[in-house]
């Protein structure tokens, strides 16, 4: 009796699959199962496959009970096909949230004077005040916002950002500008939380708190609110210092601003809860029989996705961002990634039924990437087979739109593996499929875990699509004889890796890239989905547009090309995020496409990004 007749599946859903399948006169028993496979996984009765929701239990056992099926050794932790490890769930903030000035005559509200951030510890806090400039030390501008200040049981205001001529030409701030260094350098400094104020909001603009948003993000260890600025110009001329207003503008001239608030005390609770679970790897075996059998070929996926929640969208009109309060709606995931997890089960089907191989293959199914990679880093710290005699992991995360006609897989990391350009591209013509190496190696998945520990890796990938982390990310978007192929590419790869001599040496790639922003501070968007392949054509491919975006309202359409924004050539996805880094809402850039083999000059207004 198959995992599914035992009644892990949604019959259902995979009988709606074969009847979508057999009306597209998709029949062979590999596009039934692949398609299959997904009709479940993504199916709202496992509501998303959240980490630490019963969807994500049943996906799992469900891809154990495959790989039994299929024949594979159990590879997890005490003979079972799992590998289970703790994970932190991402915050949830409620009502509990408090922040109280001394002398203050007007009651705090969350929501209204401040908003705790998404990184903040829930822990209670009290202490004096202290204004610390921008929160930041640069040697190289011998600027030291915390010069001389003892910060032992105060809390910390820090504004926003940096002085603005610090900024490049086009903009773009440094890395100084982060949050996360300000908070770990007051942090060290003895604070008992952080207080982050936006800069001097530029003429029409407003200040405002930003939404909190509780997905992804990992605890400093300490309090930390942002607050407005009318909250904090209050207290700090309270304590005797200056104007928010005037400190800046003494920052911003290159003077030192930083001082107690005397005879202010705070005291405050971020209304943050942290809740634990535990995440399962799902891992399998399938032994070599040759003299290097001790050596493993990787192959992996993340069967988790996103699971309940606000939908993440800009949602454009006229080409403006609108906001829209939306209810939270299930995020199914079917390319993200239950078509990676398909083609998991079905490769490792594949290696069951074939020529047996020199090395090893282990199977796994990796949770919580989406909040992190967690999965995978995980499992590089806590491997089951040595790293040492892991050969290389070929990962698969979304493999399940590639576009009609096309066949042209996008892969990361082809130069991080000596003999990987020769093998993936022989692989490729047995597939009726050509490779488009990335722009860079990756770090969005869970190959990345492995390529840290010099793990020579690659990622298939089928490209970007407008339902990307959105609710509409379903099955019946699926390419599956697309999806099926690429899962072949990826077999005939890991055999031929498993099956030479040699093994692939890591090859440590470094790639200019100067146009790169250095924070993901974004100021203006087009409304577009930009592809990250390289395939040695002009210009950058845009994947999607949005509905009703600047691009859009503009003319622009999937499969363009963009070449010039501004005569600036666009090479690559670096090159188009450096284009508009010096504009703002309402410019008005020239956008030229390549369509068709014609050039066509678009007028684009760029939309704020928030």
């Amino acid at each position: 009796m198959s995992n599914r007749d035992r009644g892990m599946v949604g019959s259902a859903a995979q009988l709606a699959a074969c009847a979508i399948l057999a009306a597209a006169g998709c029949t062979s028993d590999l596009d039934r199962r692949f398609e299959g496979h997904i009709a479940y996984l993504a199916s709202d009765e496992l509501g998303g496959r959240g980490v630490g929701t019963p969807g994500i239990d049943l996906a799992a056992e469900y891809v154990a009970g495959e790989f039994k099926e299929i024949g594979l050794e159990p590879a997890g932790d005490s003979g079972t096909y799992f590998q289970t490890f703790p994970i932190t769930l991402s915050p949830t903030l409620t009502d509990g949230g408090r922040l109280a000035f001394s002398g203050d005559t007007t009651p705090r509200k969350q929501g209204t004077d401040f908003i705790p951030f998404n990184f903040s510890s829930g822990d209670s806090f009290s202490g004096g005040v202290a204004f610390c400039g921008y929160g930041i030390i640069n040697p190289g501008k011998s600027h030291n916002d915390f010069k001389d200040l003892d910060l032992t049981g105060q809390a910390a205001i820090i504004i926003a950002g940096e002085p603005p001529s610090w900024a490049d030409a086009d903009g773009t701030p440094t890395s100084f500008a982060m949050h996360r260094d300000k908070i770990y350098n007051a942090k060290d400094r003895g604070a008992v939380a952080v207080l982050i104020v936006n800069p001097r909001p530029t003429e029409g603009n407003a200040d405002r708190l930003p939404e909190f948003v509780s997905e992804g993000a990992d605890a400093y260890g300490i309090p930390a609110f942002h607050i407005t600025r009318a909250l904090a110009d209050s207290v700090l001329q309270r304590g005797g210092l200056a104007s928010l207003d005037g400190l800046q503008k003494k920052l911003d001239e290159g003077q030192f601003a930083s001082g107690i608030a005397a005879h202010i005390t705070v005291e405050g609770q971020a209304g943050i809860q942290r809740a634990t679970a535990s995440a399962r790897n799902v891992l399998g075996k399938w032994p070599g029989a040759g003299p290097h059998k001790d050596e493993f070929v990787i192959i992996g996926a993340h069967y988790d996705h996103l699971g309940l929640r606000r939908p993440m969208m800009r949602k454009f009109k006229g080409g403006k961002l609108v906001a829209e309060e939306i209810a939270p709606q299930i995020h199914n995931g079917a390319d993200d990634n239950a078509s990676g997890t398909s083609g998991l089960i079905e490769i490792a089907r594949m290696f069951a039924d074939g020529p047996q191989t020199d090395r090893s293959i282990l199977f796994i199914a990796f949770s919580a990437e989406e909040s992190g990679l967690h999965g995978s880093k995980y499992y590089v710290d806590h491997p089951l087979v040595p790293l040492g005699k892991s050969v290389a992991m070929l990962n698969m995360d979304m493999i399940g739109r590639l576009k009609p006609g096309e066949n042209r897989v996008t892969v990361f990391g082809v130069d991080c593996g000596k003999g990987f350009p020769e093998v993936v591209n022989s692989a490729a013509g047995s597939a009726r499929l050509t490779v488009a190496p990335a722009i860079d190696e990756g770090g969005r998945s869970d190959h990345a875990s492995f390529i840290r520990k010099n793990v020579p890796s690659m990622h298939f990938f089928s490209g970007n699509h407008s339902d990307y982390h959105q609710p509409s990310d379903d099955t019946d978007k699926i390419n599956v004889r697309g999806g099926t192929r690429i899962a072949r590419l990826v077999y005939e790869t890991a055999r031929e890796l498993a099956s030479r001599e040699s093994r692939p040496q890591y090859v440590e790639v470094k790639r200019e890239k100067k146009d790169q922003p250095r924070t993901t501070t974004f100021r203006v968007v087009m409304g577009l989905t930009p592809n990250y392949s390289e395939d040695g054509r002009p210009g950058m491919l845009v994947d999607a547009v949005s509905s009703e975006g600047p691009a859009e309202v503009a003319g622009m359409k999937a499969g363009d090309r963009i070449l010039r924004i501004n005569n600036k050539p666009i090479a690559n996805v670096y090159d188009y995020m450096a284009s508009t880094r010096g504009n703002k809402a309402g410019d008005t850039v020239e956008v030229v496409v390549s369509r068709e083999g014609k050039e066509i000059a678009l007028k684009v207004t760029l939309a704020g990004a928030r």
